[in-house]
């Protein structure tokens, strides 16, 4: 350990570039979980030697200048007066927000103007941009239009499939990525989605994007024959996380020995309520709401099973975290999510909006705790086997930038 921390601190007072970091989502204080996976990977990336300043909207929570674990962040306002704003606030995010609020959409416009003028003034002296979503890549492109910086951009998931589906938001994500020097998708399916744009392939990479094992790893002692067998959902309260499935699917008399854990927020949380307590979940049901990141790590610690029954994904930071934590998943064949488990061996998959795939594949793990042991067991072996973790997302960042910065174009 000692090594490691040595080598850490000489790349840090070393020093390489100043990277720019745009971005729509992201963590307001250190117990934040907004956006925590890119403050996850900008902290293994700042090990590396990097100076890193943030750009994001507000959430309501500062204006200006602040320094979060460490790297400079700068929120700033779009609308006045400050107390109306909603396109950032709340989970799930900006497309969630716009369509369940007509305020939130007459923001879009005065949002990214803001966003901009913000940018590419704390580009001056950074030597490279970063840019998370297709929303922060338009900024990153003006900025690179005007301030001639390069830029690198992560689809992660609702861009890519926009750009796939409507005209507008492919016209816009083919301008991004001209004025992009790489394309970095979180995702094989969002790769796809990419090079089907005609983006050529040199300027595609897929990284390996991390998880926190320290923070992330197996409980000492499982309770095992405990009376529940303890099932989790992650995610924002939002029609297309699938929550609602999974609760139709908790409806059989075989698994009656099943008690819920729901961590998140969101705008469909109270109709989710009623629907919990409609079907008569209400008393095997725990509503955490939104934990900090050290809170959801024990929540897995002290969970059997993790479930993802989403509709539309990235490349869902909870199944690492799960699989690290020790847990099998039980998850729908959407987004990244086949790309990081082994079905079968690590994790059962359904189709999504499948309810009775669901309950059989809940039945299958709850059933049979020998089981639940197994395939926790191989995911965490498998993420040690691949090496995931954020030191190597951030190694493959580190080169990437460097090869961009010896050869900056377009």
């Amino acid at each position: 350990m000692q090594s490691d921390y040595t080598e850490n601190q000489t790349s840090i007072e070393t020093g390489k570039a100043k990277l720019l970091v745009l971005t729509t989502s992201y963590p307001s204080h250190e117990e934040d979980p907004s956006g925590v996976f890119i403050a996850k990977l900008l902290t293994a990336i700042r090990r590396r030697g990097y100076s890193i300043e943030v750009v994001a909207p507000s959430d309501g929570t500062f204006y200006g200048h602040r320094s979060i674990g460490g790297i400079e962040t700068v929120r700033f306002g779009y609308f006045w007066p400050r107390s109306l704003e909603r396109l950032t606030r709340g989970a799930g995010g900006i497309p969630e927000n716009m369509a369940h609020s007509l305020l939130a959409r007459l923001q879009l416009v005065p949002m990214m103007i803001a966003f901009f003028f913000v940018s590419v003034v704390q580009a001056r002296g950074a030597d490279i941009v970063y840019a998370n979503w297709l929303g922060a890549g338009i900024v990153g492109a003006l900025v690179n239009l005007f301030a001639r910086k390069p830029m690198v951009v992560t689809f992660r998931g609702d861009d890519g499939y926009l750009a796939r589906d409507r005209f507008t938001w492919r016209t816009l994500t083919k301008w991004v990525v001209a004025r992009a020097s790489m394309v970095t998708p979180v995702s094989g399916e969002l790769l796809d989605i990419i090079r089907g744009l005609g983006i050529p392939e040199h300027k595609c990479c897929l990284p390996r994007f991390g998880v926190d094992t320290e923070m992330f790893h197996p409980a000492e002692a499982k309770t095992d024959g405990a009376p529940k067998v303890r099932l989790l959902f992650v995610g924002s309260l939002i029609v297309r996380k699938g929550l609602h499935d999974l609760l139709e699917a908790l409806v059989d008399p075989a698994l009656g020995s099943v008690r819920l854990t729901v961590v998140g927020e969101g705008l469909y949380g109270p109709q989710l309520m009623e629907m919990c307590d409609r079907l008569g979940l209400k008393d095997h049901t725990d509503w955490k709401g939104i934990l900090p990141p050290l809170e959801v790590a024990a929540v897995m610690r002290s969970s059997d099973i993790l479930c993802l029954p989403s509709y539309m994904e990235g490349r869902p930071n909870a199944v690492n975290e799960a699989m690290a934590s020790g847990l099998p998943v039980i998850a729908t064949r959407v987004g990244g999510i086949p790309d990081m488990l082994e079905e079968g061996k690590t994790a059962l998959l359904f189709e999504a909006g499948n309810v009775q795939q669901l309950r059989q594949c809940l039945i299958q793990l709850v059933s049979d705790p020998e089981l639940r042991q197994r395939m926790g067991a191989a995911g965490r072996e498998f993420l040690v086997k691949t090496g995931v973790s954020w030191g190597s997302t951030a190694a493959e960042f580190d080169s990437l930038f460097s090869d961009i910065l010896r050869n900056p174009s377009p």
